[in-house]
């Protein structure tokens, strides 16, 4: 039987008014990992604030840490010429810009981007996720069999928190150790876990955000992961997963892409 979700994320918009801080790019944007498509900001002026990471028509746009915290932001928009640009609160949905820079990005392996520790999947080797994926995926070199062990795993060992969502703030960000944990949350915090997991085992991984109307209700996340046999992605709803497994022990691993509409992809 089917059993569709909550919504799991809240999206925003903001305006952008003219002014600029006058101080420099580079005491706020660090392009050393360029080449593995992060890059890193920082910023200790306070207030709130976000970055927009732009590339011709496209653009995302994260919250920042404004109190010096360095946090690495992902760009997953194929080489070229980005445009990133630092922004500040000044009232409502208004928000004036602090600096920008163009920055040129050449990644070689376009999936080396999704094997990195981004601000929404934020994992290290001290990770005590990353510790539980070295040990379900001990002595096994394939790629592919770590990702149907981490699955199983994920959809075995969590459960859906239904009352999470309403104490939730427009910018929350899951924090990986605290899913794994607490075993415990929304499709944000499982769809984070997941990639976390996957990408300190050497899988390219993605947290997509979107639409998925037959598995949930509203806006929705779940993963998309390289298959190397297939030389694409296949799609993966540990989410869903995990609320139908007990009534439903053969779900399927992988989706049929047709039934997800991406918007996002981290």
């Amino acid at each position: 039987m089917k059993q569709k979700l909550l919504v799991c994320i809240v999206a925003s918009v903001i305006w952008i008014v003219a002014g600029t801080s006058g101080i420099a790019a580079a005491d706020y944007f660090n392009t050393a990992d360029l080449a593995s498509g992060v890059i890193h900001v920082t910023y200790d002026g306070g207030g709130k604030t976000k970055v927009m990471i732009q590339k011709g028509d496209k653009k995302y746009t994260y919250d920042v840490n404004s109190a010096g915290k360095k946090e690495s932001y992902p760009l997953q928009l194929g080489n070229g010429t980005y445009k990133v640009s630092l922004l500040v609160n000044t009232s409502g949905n208004s928000y004036k810009l602090i600096a920008s820079k163009d920055i040129d990005v050449q990644i070689t392996n376009p999936n080396s981007v999704f094997l990195t520790s981004v601000q929404n999947i934020n994992w290290n080797v001290d990770s005590k996720a990353v510790a539980k994926a070295v040990e379900l995926t001990k002595g096994v070199d394939d790629v592919e069999q770590k990702a149907k062990i981490l699955w199983d795993y994920m959809v075995k060992n969590n459960a859906y928190d239904y009352n999470k969502l309403n104490t939730l703030s427009s910018d929350y960000v899951p924090v990986v150790d605290r899913t794994f944990v607490d075993k415990s949350g929304i499709c944000y915090d499982f769809s984070s876990l997941y990639a976390a997991m996957l990408r300190s085992q050497g899988k390219p991984a993605k947290l997509v955000k979107g639409y998925a109307p037959k598995n949930a209700s509203g806006y929705h996340a779940w993963n998309e992961v390289y298959d190397e046999s297939k030389g694409g992605w296949v799609i993966i709803d540990t989410t869903y997963d995990l609320q139908v497994i007990t009534k439903n022990p053969k779900v399927p691993m992988l989706k049929n892409s047709q039934d997800f509409n991406k918007v996002y992809e981290y």
